[in-house]
């Protein structure tokens, strides 16, 4: 009898750890950043020189309901892949840091140029998170984590741009209690075969 609510009680403990209450730790949070506060963009139609010097090109950054934050987006000259649009950049071709509070988040961008003209730059890609701390963590942003990112420019400057991240993630107390579960499931299933 004791072994039946035993298994009963992993079971249910199980079932639980696969339901919503499983995610409901980590909310994905979009981060928005520009305008630029240094540094310039020039768009043209063979490529896009991003110039802030041994700096970087700075600028703000928000994140939901914390305190204003800055942007860090490394110097380069890229050089489209092909010559229609799309226009193709080579993966991981920008540094790209995020810092907001104590919290800071590093990673490269891997970009295309959607739409490019002599004032307007509209870029989209992929950005592959190598480093972050516990807030940007909390809000979708993990290491390894491969996120959208999309942002413009406009007369020589870094307009608007937002990073999105992707489906919750569930939290570490959840991932123990599915362990848990699954380990006392299988020692009664062992020793009732």
């Amino acid at each position: 009898m004791a072994r039946k609510l035993t298994l009963t009680v992993a079971l249910l403990v199980l079932a639980m750890a696969f339901t919503s209450v499983s995610f409901a730790a980590v909310v994905p949070t979009q981060i928005t950043f520009g305008p630029n506060t240094t540094g310039s963009i020039t768009v043209g139609t063979t490529q896009a020189s991003f110039n802030g010097g041994i700096q970087g090109i700075k600028g703000y950054a928000w994140q939901a309901n914390k305190p204003q934050g800055s942007f860090d987006l490394s110097s380069a000259t890229l050089t489209y892949t092909n010559g229609n649009s799309p226009y193709t950049f080579g993966p991981n071709s920008q540094g790209f840091t995020v810092s907001i509070g104590p919290d800071t988040l590093t990673g490269w961008l891997s970009v295309q140029a959607l739409y490019i003209n002599a004032k307007y730059g509209f870029f989209a890609g992929a950005y592959q998170i190598t480093s972050s701390t516990a807030g940007f963590i909390n809000t979708g942003f993990a290491p390894g984590a491969v996120v959208d990112i999309d942002f413009v420019t406009y007369n020589g400057s870094l307009s608007s741009g937002e990073i999105n991240p992707g489906s919750p993630v569930p939290e570490p107390g959840t991932i123990a209690m599915v362990g848990s579960g699954l380990l006392a499931a299988a020692g009664m299933l062992r020793r009732k075969l």
